[in-house]
């Protein structure tokens, strides 16, 4: 399921705590769906929310139970992911990413085969944010780097402020074939 704001914030909160007491890492991802309100332009307000429904069922399914998912305002979504690393939420962030890319049009009929996309930003408490707030600031300074960069990638929050690597999409090989 996806929280709402105030219970995004409170559990926020609760994990920042949990990383500070046990010196575990906490990964903060900002999310949005990319060209929004061309949807709700083109094709109404009730294909906009579809189309933000759908993504929520993505993101939600492919996350793990433990991580915490809620939508943030508008089309913009939080992710957080206890107990990861930088580098596996980049890679969480990736995977999220192609699997909006591959399934989330095809839920939505009504986009005339429009791909849905979006843009990531990834930061970590262990990157030196000093409160919860901040952690977002730095996932949400990355996420604009993923737009400013073309849209449909990750941007990662780094000592140095944010960055975009265009990360290839993973191919799947089987080795039975």
């Amino acid at each position: 399921g996806s929280f709402n704001r105030r219970a995004l914030f409170e559990a926020f909160e609760d994990q920042w705590e949990v990383g500070q007491r046990e010196g575990t890492d906490l990964v903060c991802i900002m999310t949005d769906i990319d060209h929004f309100k061309s949807y709700n332009d083109r094709f109404g307000h009730a294909v906009g929310d579809q189309v933000i429904q759908v993504v929520a069922k993505v993101l939600s399914t492919a996350i793990r139970p433990i991580d915490i998912m809620g939508r943030y305002g508008g089309e913009e979504f939080c992710i957080l992911l206890p107990g990861h690393s930088i580098k596996e939420g980049q890679v969480v962030s990736e995977r999220l990413r192609a699997q909006i890319e591959t399934y989330a049009g095809l839920a939505v009929r009504t986009t005339e085969g429009r791909k849905i996309t979006m843009s990531f930003g990834v930061s970590a408490m262990s990157l030196g944010a000093s409160d919860p707030l901040e952690l977002v600031d730095q996932a949400d300074k990355a996420l604009y780097a993923a737009k400013q960069a073309g849209r449909n990638c990750v941007g990662q929050w780094t000592v140095d402020g944010p960055v975009v690597e265009k990360v290839e999409p993973i191919e799947v090989v089987s080795r039975n074939s």
